[in-house]
């Protein structure tokens, strides 16, 4: 059982130089592991690295967001989103395809009065986070020079031996798992990447998003067998 401190970040704030009439309220969600810095149109929201943050912002249209993770920086992303006016609107973190991207869980229409001064709060109990997999998750470094040595393959199949070598020996979460299926491009090689990396991970009720790895119908349908299999 892991204990996780999750902190929730309310900041009132105005991110434009002129005062407009409307506010929008703006949160963010990741996962557990993957605390983030946040902004909108290269304005930095959080100057700590946090798992959920909630803003008030005086502006609506297209708005760039961006999510920098410094424990992952190779994960970090941006995106361009439009949000209307007088909108609350929650998005998380999530996986698709193999990379990361903003969506979209709920938009409301919200009034909120625009109290002209910053105001942040850092609240929230101590959250009980159960998971079923490994433990601990291998270090980042090691992840990292994984990678590299990967990259350097000319074939994939060497490249996948020196992955399949590696989820077969470490504890991976879900996300690290699905970036290095992202990595290679026959997805027999995914299915095999995927069949090795049994007792390694460490979410594994997360484990249905690597899915979105498999386009055909046959290999999606063996992914599904590998997984309720490792169950």
């Amino acid at each position: 059982m892991i204990k996780l401190n999750h902190i929730v970040l309310a900041i009132v704030s105005t991110l434009c130089a002129s005062h407009l009439h409307s506010q929008c309220r703006i949160s963010i969600e990741a996962p557990d592991s993957l605390a983030f810095l946040f902004s909108i149109n290269d304005q930095q929201v959080n100057q700590l690295p946090l798992v959920y943050v909630t803003l008030n912002h005086q502006a609506s249209g297209k708005l760039n967001f961006k999510a920098d993770f410094p424990y992952r920086p190779e994960l970090s992303f941006s995106q361009v989103m439009t949000i209307k006016k007088d909108a609350g609107v929650a998005y998380s973190i999530e996986s698709s395809k193999g990379a990361l991207k903003f969506v979209l869980k709920s938009e409301s229409v919200v009034s909120i009065t625009n109290s002209g001064e910053p105001i942040e709060q850092a609240t929230a109990p101590d959250a009980e986070v159960r998971h079923s997999g490994c433990y601990p998750v291998t270090d980042d470094a090691e992840y990292r020079e994984m990678h590299a040595m990967a990259d350097e393959q000319l074939f994939e199949s060497k490249k996948l031996s020196t992955m399949t070598t590696f989820v077969s020996t470490k504890c991976l979460r879900v996300d690290q798992l699905q970036f290095m299926m992202s990595k290679l491009t026959q997805e027999e090689n995914k299915l095999a990447l995927l069949s090795a990396s049994k007792d390694h991970i460490y979410d594994p009720e997360n484990i249905r998003s690597v899915l979105d790895e498999f386009f055909l119908a046959r290999t999606r349908a063996k992914a599904e067998e590998i997984i309720g299999a490792n169950r």
